[in-house]
């Protein structure tokens, strides 16, 4: 398409990280953990995400915010992602889990969106490693080719996926991306 640009994903993520190597518990004792687990229907319901203690290095640079991405990236889920459009002050994710992190250039909910698609799957699908438990790394995430419309149009879409739709009325975002 006209405009379009081809980019991959690590060039214009400011970091793409693992997660705290942590254990859960129900004790409300340092920061929320957020696992793959607790993400169910596209939400995350974080009166439920239990806590973890680490150590403030960890947490620090695990450190969840809205527009983040989180990624699977072992198992059944591997590939599964979900953007935080809010989230507590002081949430981590777990380990098993990657974050990317984009900067101003790339809208994340326009990333969100193209990691539903089945360009992505693809991609994600071909990528996968390992025999009994397949799975992707950051550095195959940072490869990942995104098909990134004009400003104006990604602009666009940020303020058109931001509207309250009812389930019949909403856009399939991937409709006019480029296979």
């Amino acid at each position: 398409m006209k405009g379009w640009k081809t980019i991959a994903l690590g060039d214009y993520a400011d970091s793409v990280d693992y997660g705290v190597t942590a254990s859960a518990t129900q004790q409300p004792s340092g920061p929320k953990f957020l696992r793959i687990t607790d993400i169910q229907n596209g939400e995350v319901n974080w009166k439920t995400v239990p806590w973890c203690e680490c150590d403030a290095r960890s947490a620090s640079g695990s450190r969840l915010q809205p527009g983040d991405i989180v990624f699977a990236r072992t198992g059944a889920t591997t590939g599964k992602s979900y953007l935080i459009r809010e989230c507590p002050k002081d949430a981590v994710f777990v380990s098993y889990l990657i974050r990317v992190r984009v900067g101003a250039l790339v809208d994340s909910g326009y990333l969100s969106h193209f990691f539903n698609s089945p360009n992505y799957w693809q991609q994600i699908t071909q990528s996968a490693r390992g025999v009994a438990q397949p799975g992707v790394n950051a550095s195959t995430l940072k490869t990942l080719k995104i098909p990134l419309p004009p400003l104006l149009l990604s602009n666009f879409r940020k303020t058109a996926f931001d509207l309250p739709f009812s389930r019949e009325d909403t856009p399939n975002p991937t409709d006019s991306l480029p296979p």
